[in-house]
């Protein structure tokens, strides 16, 4: 899985998924996730079904799923405003993997355990900006992300949970430093991604005076 990780330039699986609600969308929701499932051959479908699979497994919660749902799409679908339990709306886009999967695959390893102790500490240092950037939630809702992230990571996924961290970040617009970023693309490098996957443009720095 890692050297075909090395092939993705872009963000793909679940935490790839988010970054099509970012915008404007016109479609029905599971109509975004068959485009996002065809594009490219198929690129996000292997890794979308893994997400999926892992988080239904997991103990996270629906609201713990629905906070990193809404925070990684920049508060921009709600899935507890339109009523859907974030776990119904997770079967759904397993639904839509299935039919083009054509068969269940088994879930893969997960990858990243040893890097665990460094993504929660990045958490942590950015925790203070994420809860931040949730109060500007249109419908009055605060789940707590930060939480929602560090349960992700601690017990279910360490990948996808840094995948879903750099892609709140981004779709947050919250600041980081060079600093941050060299090391977010550190731990990149150590789960096997592309180099674009990381830094693919989309990050707000801090603006530097004088």
């Amino acid at each position: 899985m890692t050297q075909e990780r090395r092939d993705i330039w872009v963000d793909y699986g679940l935490s790839g998924l988010t970054k099509w609600f970012e915008g404007p969308w016109e479609n029905r929701p599971t109509d975004v996730v068959a485009e996002v499932a065809d594009w490219s051959g198929g690129l996000y479908l292997p890794t979308l079904w893994q997400d999926i699979q892992r988080l239904l497994n997991s103990t996270l919660t629906s609201e713990e799923i629905a906070a990193l749902w809404l925070a990684a799409t920049g508060l921009n679908y709600d899935i507890n405003h339109v009523r859907v339990d974030a776990r119904d709306w997770l079967q759904q886009i397993r639904e839509v993997c299935h039919g083009r999967l054509g068969q269940t695959p088994g879930l893969e390893p997960v990858v990243g355990w040893e890097l665990r102790e460094i993504v929660l500490d990045e958490i942590g240092q950015a925790g203070p900006a994420l809860t931040a950037a949730d109060q500007f939630n249109p419908y009055g809702l605060v789940p707590d992300i930060v939480p929602a992230l560090e349960h992700l990571v601690s017990e279910t996924d360490p990948d996808l949970g840094f995948r879903l961290f750099l892609r709140a970040l981004k779709a947050l617009w919250i600041p980081i430093t060079s600093g941050q970023l060299a090391r977010f693309e550190a731990i990149g490098e150590s789960f096997g991604y592309n180099e674009a996957v990381v830094y693919d443009g989309e990050f707000t720095f801090v603006a530097v005076e004088g």
